[in-house]
């Protein structure tokens, strides 16, 4: 049988046909020329032995951003780096202080093993702020950023400080921070899979009209919370582990909504979800367990479960993933697949 096509769907005309074969053409000169373009630099930390060091130290880190054009990757050698000088950005009424200051830029910043911004020593800082720019950050750890004055107008103390910029995470760890561990202000995207953010205060910090997706991520063992949402902010994050925070798992103020699939929310308190003024969080194929408390809403905040929302032990491993006798076994979300096409269960992957 011939399949007939509407007159707009139909082979392209000869004219239209040239046109695509001059944009390949060009294409494929100009490809080679954008890849040439686009350059490694290489810190390595102020003791390392590398051959291939281009800048050292912590303060070489921020000579390599400078240096950079848009397209480049930063390549962190294996390493302690503290911070010996900072940037300050102006927002609102703070001013964010960073060790590593991206802005205006489209970068790769990609560590090796055993690559540490580290902030227990130094100047204090917010180890990473992203300003208006595109970056993104894989395989890093960063640890232990701290602040000179807790309430002051300079925001030190903080892992990952985002405003108005688009953020891929992938690989990083983010632990014992005194302020946030990941923020996301004003027109801010943050996609962020394979995460971990430990031992801090709050995990992650979401403001205005930033939009967080986090994928197969711990949050674990902050003494605020996993996820806190205002303003018109909004939060997806599937296949995720909340465990043991302080000041409720997942919270929402204002109009700020969340998405919650294929989650574990474990021993947080004094909620696991608590919802205030017209926000809205959804919550489905998830577990709730040992909570000291599970949901709270107030005034019009709601809090909507979806199907196979458990309360009760999830039976998962040391690495968050569901055992055979887990009563959430084949409760994954049916929307969640993985590369073969298959549902994915609860849990960390």
């Amino acid at each position: 049988m011939t399949t007939r096509y509407p007159q707009a769907m139909r082979a392209p005309s000869r004219l239209l046909r040239s046109s695509l074969r001059a944009i390949s053409v060009l294409a494929a000169l100009l490809g080679p020329v954008v890849a040439a373009q686009a350059a490694t630099h290489v810190v390595c930390a102020e003791d390392g032995k590398q051959s291939d060091c281009q800048f050292r130290g912590g303060s070489g880190i921020q000579q390599a951003v400078d240096a950079a054009a848009d397209g480049d990757t930063i390549q962190l050698r294996a390493g302690r780096y503290t911070a010996s000088a900072f940037k300050d950005v102006p927002y609102k009424i703070h001013t964010i202080r960073g060790f590593v200051l991206i802005e205006g830029k489209n970068l790769t910043l990609l560590g090796e093993p055993g690559a540490i911004l580290d902030g227990a020593t130094g100047t204090p800082t917010t180890a990473i702020v992203v300003h208006r720019a595109q970056v993104n950050i894989e395989e890093l750890a960063i640890d232990g950023f701290r602040f000179a004055e807790e309430e002051d107008e300079i925001y030190e103390g903080h892992g990952i400080f985002a405003i108005d910029s688009r953020v891929q995470l992938s690989n990083v760890t983010i632990s014992r921070f005194q302020k946030m561990g990941l923020t996301g202000r004003g027109d801010t995207i943050i996609d962020a899979r394979n995460v971990r953010i430990l031992d801090g205060h709050v995990a992650i910090w979401l403001h205005e009209s930033a939009y967080l997706r986090l994928t197969n991520s711990l949050v674990r063992g902050n003494d605020g919370s996993a996820i806190a949402a205002y303003d018109r902010s909004v939060a997806h994050a599937t296949n995720c582990v909340f465990d043991g925070n302080l000041d409720d798992g997942l919270y929402t103020e204002h109009e700020a909504a969340m998405y919650v699939t294929n989650s574990l929310l474990l021993r947080n308190k004094p909620y696991a979800v608590r919802a205030l003024d017209r926000s809205r969080i959804w919550l489905a194929h998830s577990a709730l367990f040992g909570n000291q408390a599970n949901t709270k809403t107030k005034k019009r905040a709601l809090i909507q479960r979806g199907p196979n929302v458990i309360e009760m032990d999830p039976r998962v491993d040391g690495q968050y993933r569901l055992q055979p006798d887990s009563p959430l076994i084949d409760r994954g979300d049916p929307d969640v697949r993985g590369n073969a096409g298959e549902t994915v269960q609860a849990g960390l992957r």
